[in-house]
């Protein structure tokens, strides 16, 4: 665990305010396929610093979101890895750095994510909005992000 790694996680923290009164443990992961994972029963996160690109801000938050659902954690996102991809995303755009792993992940490329970034954030947080009276959120933000996608396309 190096201090810049520290230093990331630490500002990261700093978008989930529900973890101010918990005691938050993150440990090393040292599989080559995974950059990271949580254990929302114990409030543990684990990363992989050994990736060639480094812990993105988009990892760490995505390990935190995990410790917000249910089972085990704070229950308030909904449990799954594309509703973490979703909460991720519209928390913060500290969460920007890097494509998302599981939200329509056949649409990205590192090098093409940023352009898109932004626009995402926006469709993410307004698809929460959606979920409070749609549970067809999910379909609504996938459809949603294709046709911008469309509307972008030379």
């Amino acid at each position: 665990m190096t201090a810049p790694l520290m230093q990331r996680i630490d500002r990261a923290l700093c978008e989930f305010p529900e973890f101010s009164k918990h005691t938050i443990t993150v440990g090393l992961n040292r599989s080559d396929d995974l950059h990271g994972s949580a254990d929302s029963r114990n409030m543990t996160i684990r990363l992989n610093p050994r990736l060639r690109d480094g812990v993105a801000y988009a990892t760490i938050g995505h390990e935190l979101t995990h410790l917000l659902q249910k089972p085990g954690g704070l229950g308030i996102v909904p449990y799954g890895e594309e509703q973490c991809d979703i909460w991720t995303i519209a928390r913060s755009d500290l969460f920007l750095d890097d494509v998302p792993f599981y939200l329509c992940s056949d649409l990205w490329k590192k090098k093409t994510w940023p352009s898109h970034a932004n626009a995402v954030r926006s469709l993410c947080m307004e698809a929460i909005r959606v979920r409070q009276t749609n549970r067809r959120y999910k379909m609504w933000l996938e459809e949603s992000i294709k046709e911008y996608l469309e509307g972008i396309e030379p």
